[in-house]
């Protein structure tokens, strides 16, 4: 196991931004919690995960904390359980993947391209209350309970699933973008992701897919203008009879009211 904690100089809201190449991400926000932390954690105790953890870099500014976490050099696959799911995540990969050897779901070797299995990279954040959130990743998934006032994803195909933000910006491949409330703004894309809102309070949303549905339940207290638009996924905007929406889709279904 390999573990490091990095702590917030300054005290009350800040804004974290955390660079994870691979891995996972869990965001509580406290209103209870004075100081900002996150906790980086590997179950390898050597190798390139834990190696990536040793060599974390960190810069503050202010009430401005980045964190910086180094790709995993080599070939290297990221494998992690839950429950009877095993996933797993290839970088790179410098030449051909033959007589690979899985035994119980895990690589045990990896043939001539000289494949490694490393154990995920675990950030677990702690921030105070009116903090705000920036990340950058290739496939890590992230969760956020918590009311959080600014957000931005950028993610390859890493899934997003947040409780209350005030302001979201996502911009991903992939991965599905889960989001309970959102109360000011909401600017996503995704190529074939999912994105669902499930109560929308804001003023603004700007909504895009290629192929993935999109889904907003507006509420009462929402305003402004939706848009909602898809090349081939279903559209679904509920509840903004009163709002001003644009919801569009090429080949799949649109429904609005």
């Amino acid at each position: 196991m390999t573990e490091r904690t990095f702590v917030s100089q300054s005290a009350g809201p800040i804004v974290l931004g955390l660079s994870l190449p691979v891995g996972r991400v869990h965001v509580k926000v406290s209103n209870d919690l004075s100081t900002a932390r996150l906790v980086l954690h590997t179950d390898d105790s050597t190798g390139p995960a834990a190696d990536a953890v040793t060599r974390a870099r960190t810069e503050q500014n202010g009430q401005a904390l980045g964190i910086e976490i180094p790709e995993m050099p080599g070939n290297v696959m990221v494998q992690s359980a839950r429950g009877n799911r095993v996933t797993q995540h290839m970088g790179t990969v410098y030449g051909s993947v033959t007589g690979m050897t899985i035994i119980n779901g895990r690589i045990v070797t990896g043939g001539s391209s000289g494949m490694q299995t490393v154990s995920p990279i675990e950030a677990t954040v702690h921030l105070p209350a009116r903090s705000s959130f920036a990340l950058s990743t290739t496939s890590a998934d992230t969760v956020v309970w918590g009311n959080i006032d600014r957000m931005e994803i950028r993610s390859v195909s890493g899934d997003l699933d947040a409780c209350d933000v005030r302001d979201l910006t996502v911009n991903s491949t992939s991965g599905d973008v889960r989001v309970n409330r959102i109360t000011d703004r909401i600017t996503a894309q995704s190529v074939s992701g999912d994105i669902e809102v499930g109560l929308y309070d804001g003023r603004h949303a700007q909504i895009a897919a290629t192929s993935g549905d999109i889904r907003v339940q507006a509420t009462a207290a929402a305003s402004g203008h939706v848009s909602a638009r898809t090349i081939s996924g279903d559209v679904r905007v509920a509840g903004a009879r009163h709002l001003s929406v644009s919801a569009d889709s090429v080949s799949g279904r649109v429904r609005n009211g």
